[in-house]
């Protein structure tokens, strides 16, 4: 169980890393070169309002996944396959959330468009939020439920 929660929080933090190295390195060539090709303001328009439907649509999808998911883990298993069938579903979710950031990220660098910052900046957001801690992940798997007292 410990290795699998290690390697959720790697693999967490290696994405977070590697998102971060494209950003700043995107932001570094797009302000010296400008836009990786001309656009015409109605391509623009399209491509942000594409990139806005995915990214909109990709988060709840991929918190609605997860949790259904998770919701599915049979009770009877014990705790270090229930944390691994978590951890593939924790990972999708996870890479959703990054692919739709490094679309953002690319979406800037072709058009130079600061919309698609603020993009990058609500999918890195919603990345952060689901920082895996191992509290965070047993409690996901198996939630506290207080008992019911007859004190009527």
């Amino acid at each position: 169980m410990e290795k699998s929660i290690k390697q959720i929080k790697i693999i967490f933090w290696a994405l977070l890393i590697i998102m971060l190295i494209m950003a700043a390195m995107a932001f570094y060539v797009t302000r010296q070169t400008g836009p990786l090709m001309d656009w015409t303001l109605s391509q623009k328009e399209n491509l942000k309002s594409i990139i806005l439907i995915l990214a909109l649509g990709g988060i709840p999808a991929s918190y609605i996944f997860h949790s259904k998911k998770v919701k599915h883990i049979d009770p009877e298993l014990p705790m270090a396959q229930k944390v691994n069938q978590f951890k593939i579903s924790y990972l999708i979710k996870i890479i959703t959330l990054e692919a739709l950031s490094v679309l953002g990220i690319l979406s800037y660098m072709i058009t130079a468009d600061n919309t698609f910052l603020y993009i990058f900046a609500l999918l890195f957001v919603a990345y952060l939020i689901n920082r895996p801690t191992k509290n965070g992940i047993t409690e996901e798997i198996e939630p506290y439920i207080p008992e019911e007292t007859d004190e009527s």
